[in-house]
């Protein structure tokens, strides 16, 4: 009697189950229960005029400065970015500057590109804090290049800020002398 109440029970157990699985697997249930809508010609058109949507001439302005700097030629990509930080707005203008700054560094001009990434720091206070992190290390790297006492006052500061936004980790080899 326990043996067949035991077998019962491990039957009613496994039908119980079994009741839990699907029928049927399909791969894509939405395709089964939704129709897709077929592509019109209207939405064909409307999809290719938005891939085809012309660049801003800011957009321009910087791909050329970035082509000129590809190029090494820096005098000109300096002048793309320079006209790109004229058209440009509020929001974007940190990006010409930082274009122009790398260039001046690339260009061993410290005092130009320092003061673009001083810029950078004191007017941009929208961008995103890596960027502003970036800003602070480039700032604190060039200082590191001069002699001008008024750069040490600020090179620490530019480190630690740097730090804090998370574009300089690892040793503290290059800031060292700073508390």
């Amino acid at each position: 009697m326990r043996y067949l109440t035991s077998l019962l029970f491990l039957g009613f157990c496994l039908t119980a189950n079994a009741q839990n699985y699907p029928k049927y697997k399909t791969t894509r249930v939405k395709d089964t229960v939704f129709a897709q809508p077929e592509k019109t010609n209207e939405i064909i058109i409307a999809e290719t005029q938005l891939a085809e949507e012309p660049k801003s001439e800011f957009d321009e302005l910087i791909r050329k400065g970035k082509e000129a700097f590809k190029e090494g030629d820096y005098k000109k990509s300096v002048s793309y970015f320079t006209d790109a930080f004229n058209v440009s707005t509020k929001d974007n203008e940190w990006y010409a500057l930082e274009c122009r700054g790398n260039t001046y560094v690339a260009m061993t001009d410290v005092d130009k590109a320092s003061a673009d990434f001083t810029r950078i720091i004191e007017e941009n206070s929208t961008i995103h804090k890596g960027h502003l992190g970036y800003a602070h290390l480039m700032r604190a790297c060039l200082a590191l290049q001069t002699t001008d006492k008024e750069d040490d006052l600020y090179r620490c500061d530019d480190f630690k800020k740097a730090r804090e936004y998370g574009n300089l980790k690892g040793d503290k080899a290059i800031d060292a002398d700073c508390d």
